[in-house]
């Protein structure tokens, strides 16, 4: 069973950031609709930034944000909307738990992953804890991880226990 423990990191720049968009969207399902466009706008801003800082699309910091961001945008379309609890609620787990669901959804991908697909990969993947100081994770002891949860919390699927 998964025990969830607090993993608050106000010292790293990209939580602040997941905590706005998580709480734009909590907004925009309040009922307040222009608060989708300025989370999707601040996840824009985040994808640039990181492809800046990364050169490439290919490190997990920058495929995470950019996916996030594509989904963001197809939820826009009509009769979607109801699917922004989705990444509000799992923005909320990163940022109160450490949980990367896109994180781990991207490191089953074939070109993210060195093993064959299975059902062990796949347990592996979604139900593994995040904990820090956890090596398998590449999870520092400390909050002040370079690149932020997310790209660690990515390694979860392509470390073995």
């Amino acid at each position: 069973m998964m025990k969830l423990k607090l993993w608050l990191m106000p010292k790293e720049p990209t939580w602040w950031v997941w905590l706005v968009i998580a709480m734009l969207l909590a907004v925009g399902l309040a009922g307040f609709e222009p608060a989708y466009a300025a989370a999707i706008a601040l996840s824009g801003a985040q994808t640039v930034w990181m492809l800046a800082r990364h050169r490439a699309w290919s490190p997990y910091p920058v495929q995470i944000r950019a996916a996030y961001t594509a989904c963001l945008f197809v939820y826009l379309l009509p009769g979607l909307n109801w699917m922004f609890w989705i990444p509000m609620l799992g923005t909320f787990a990163l940022v109160l738990f450490g949980y990367c669901l896109m994180a781990r959804l991207l490191s089953l991908m074939p070109w993210n992953r060195a093993e064959p697909f299975s059902l062990t990969l796949v347990k592996r993947a979604l139900l593994t804890p995040p904990m820090p100081g956890r090596a398998e994770h590449g999870l520092p002891a400390s909050a002040g991880c370079p690149g932020g949860v997310c790209e660690l919390e990515a390694r979860a699927a392509s470390a073995r226990p």
